[in-house]
């Protein structure tokens, strides 16, 4: 047989356990089957990493004694070692007190069973866990939960929450009676068609304003009342039997009685009195008169003024037309001359005389004539004969 080079022999890459090989024993060429090699071949220490272990090929009787006591045991193999996964066995995992953390705990995962005791009976009896703590959402229960003196202010009551039901019956007492927070008696306002009892104070100037546009006011100012009509009607005052008008001390008062007449008095004693003849006067009517001691030139006759004129002439002196006679007005005009005399007294159209003569005076110094007056209609004024020469 030929001999042929071992390099030149095809490759095995792979032994059945039957196999055998041709080794050289010390000189001696002797066969072994692959599975008595293999049997004699030893393998380093550390030399099998984790990459040459199949997919579960450890199972628990590959390991060691001591690591199945350990697991079972719950020591851990390495400081501070990290798990992930579920821990499942017969046997109570250990972890380190403080461990659990809040984001490791599962939703809904404490229940109330899984509560300690003592945290269950604090919950029954309202006892707050953390001081201060602050709570949302809403409390059911069957027990009351206590909240703190004066905790709740204005801004935690919803608006419309407190109702009538909700006050103590001495604040709806209070506000019935009209008594203030701090017990002092006042009318309550009522509401429509209600009855206030007692004053309604509003103090020194502050106005009680009746009307949509406010046309009704009363008030005081401190020393005087007042009721003002703003609008663009009557103020009336009315009383079912008669109206009263009084002074202060009740001497001095208009009477007003629902059968038409109408009287004044002073200190008690009736002054004028109207009925449906007329006017009844008990004492003198003295009309309103201007006395004026210096007139020359064009002068103008007040007559709503005055009834009545007593006028000193220091010169020639023209009445001129005046524009507030009236109708039925009747009086006298009192001409005086001054110390130089010889004035003279023309008349505006509106004075009239008799047969148009005009006014013819005293000339003498300090002389004293009086002329009588009617008014019989807008512009005409009548003068009767003058009075002369009055010592």
């Amino acid at each position: 047989m030929a001999t042929t080079k071992v390099s030149a022999l095809a490759a095995k890459t792979s032994l059945a356990g039957s196999e055998e090989l041709l080794i050289n024993d010390s000189g001696t060429s002797k066969k072994v089957t692959a599975t008595n090699l293999l049997a004699g071949v030893t393998v380093a220490d550390g030399s099998i990493s984790t990459a040459k272990i199949a997919d579960d090929a450890v199972t628990e009787a590959k390991l060691a004694n001591a690591i199945n006591t350990a697991i079972a045991a719950n020591t851990a193999k390495t400081s501070n070692a990290t798990h992930t996964g579920d821990v499942t066995g017969a046997t109570e995992l250990t972890i380190a007190s403080g461990a659990v953390e809040t984001g490791m705990i599962a939703d809904d995962a404490v229940t109330a069973d899984k509560l300690a005791n003592s945290i269950n009976t604090e919950i029954a009896a309202n006892t707050a866990k953390v001081t201060n703590a602050t709570h949302t959402g809403d409390v059911t229960g069957a027990t009351a939960l206590t909240i703190a003196a004066d905790a709740v202010t204005t801004a935690k009551i919803a608006d419309d929450a407190v109702t009538a039901a909700k006050l103590a019956n001495s604040i709806n007492t209070d506000i019935a009676t009209g008594v203030t927070a701090n017990t002092t008696a006042n009318a309550a306002l009522p509401k429509t068609g209600g009855t206030m009892t007692g004053n309604l104070d509003l103090g020194d100037n502050n106005k009680l304003l009746i009307g949509t546009g406010n046309d009704l006011e009363i008030y005081h100012d401190g020393s005087n009342s007042y009721i003002v009509d703003n609008g663009t009607g009557n103020l009336r005052l009315q009383g079912q039997a008669e109206l009263l008008l009084l002074d202060g001390e009740n001497h001095h008062y208009i009477r007003c009685v629902n059968d038409g007449a109408v009287s004044l008095f002073y200190d008690n004693n009736e002054k004028i009195a109207t009925t449906a003849n007329g006017v009844t006067i008990t004492g003198t009517a003295v009309a309103t008169t201007d006395t004026d001691a210096t007139n020359t030139g064009s002068v103008t006759l007040d007559f709503a003024a005055n009834q009545n004129f007593v006028l000193t002439l220091t010169g020639n002196v023209t009445l001129a037309n005046p524009s507030t006679e009236q109708v039925g007005q009747s009086g006298f005009i009192t001409f005086i001359q001054d110390g130089t005399g010889s004035r003279t007294v023309a008349l505006g159209t509106d004075y009239e005389t008799a047969g148009g003569a005009g006014l013819t005076l005293s000339s003498t110094a300090s002389a004293t004539d009086i002329v009588p007056y009617v008014v019989v209609a807008s512009g005409r004024i009548l003068l009767g004969t003058p009075q002369l020469a009055f010592a």
